[in-house]
């Protein structure tokens, strides 16, 4: 069997993927089972209720020997500690090259698009011609909306929105209501812990040398988290700590006006602090190159 499966604390993207995919190999005469790497956030579950599809798994088996395909990550520090001792025989991803490294050569998609659900339904398409059905098409619609916060991230593309038309036309849900549904699910943080919020985002990098821990909250603006905000950087706090990080980033982005600021751990090595970036949306795009030219200026 292949197990399929994203990153650790999963968007919608890495679940949405994780699930298309393990049904294209599946048509091709290939067992596959997605999984997760950690709990679905609200909005993947509105994305899932819409799609009437349940969510993976849960893996908690050592891969020791295992075959494995991954989507939307390349970043060995992202997935499990045994991913090293896998069999990686397929890779489907939208973001930089990362340290994953495979036993044999593998199938492999890495694109410059918006969404990896966007290259999922080109090989569906273009590559690999078989039927969407609608629950697929409400599946990867979802996905690339959200990591394209609606097609208005600095990483959308002509092949995102082109997927967008085709996909809508297939699912035929009422294409406002979902993207209302969808942002609303994304954005809410009522209710939600300070430990929760910090790492339903989060995701872990090797800058240069150095570990990182980037976590990102995605807001319709920057007033909802301002009561919380003390408690979810206590949590930044303990994090680079327990994780053993070199720096740990808060990343609050105002998803409206298009900015983020960043909060850094305060026992960070580099001396950050907050800093207000304007027009900066994406992690992939934005703000990971423009951490890795800081942090590589500051430890020369």
């Amino acid at each position: 069997m292949i197990y399929v499966f994203g990153h650790q604390n999963p968007d919608s993207d890495s679940i949405c993927s994780a699930i298309v995919t393990a049904d294209w190999l599946n048509s091709q005469g290939k067992l596959a089972t997605p999984f997760r790497l950690g709990e679905i956030t609200p909005e993947t579950a509105f994305i899932l209720q819409q799609a009437n599809v349940v969510q993976p798994e849960l893996l908690n088996i050592a891969l020791n020997e295992k075959t494995v395909w991954l989507v939307d990550f390349t970043d060995a520090e992202q997935g499990p500690p045994s991913l090293a001792f896998s069999n990686i025989i397929g890779i489907i991803d939208h973001h930089r090259l990362g340290t994953v490294m495979t036993q044999n050569p593998p199938d492999v998609w890495i694109r410059s698009v918006g969404c990896c659900a966007t290259i999922i339904w080109q090989i569906l398409t273009l590559e690999n011609q078989q039927p969407i059905s609608a629950s697929q098409a409400t599946l990867m619609l979802g996905a690339i909306l959200s990591d394209t916060v609606n097609l208005t991230s600095s990483t959308t593309t002509g092949h995102d929105i082109a997927a967008v038309k085709s996909l809508s036309a297939i699912c035929q849900l009422n294409y406002d209501e979902f993207v209302q549904g969808l942002l609303a699910a994304k954005t809410d943080i009522h209710g939600l812990s300070a430990d929760y919020l910090l790492m339903k985002d989060a995701k872990r990098y090797q800058i240069s040398g150095f570990s990182v821990l980037i976590s990102q909250i995605e807001l319709t603006s920057m007033s909802a988290i301002e009561a919380i905000l003390p408690e979810v950087l206590a949590q930044l706090a303990k994090q680079n700590q327990t994780g053993n990080f070199d720096i740990a980033v808060l990343v609050v982005t105002d998803i409206f006006k298009q900015n983020s600021t960043l909060y850094f751990s305060q026992d960070n090595q580099f001396h950050f602090s907050s800093v207000s970036l304007l027009g900066f949306i994406s992690r992939k795009k934005d703000i990971l190159p423009w951490l890795t030219r800081t942090i590589l200026t500051s430890s020369d």
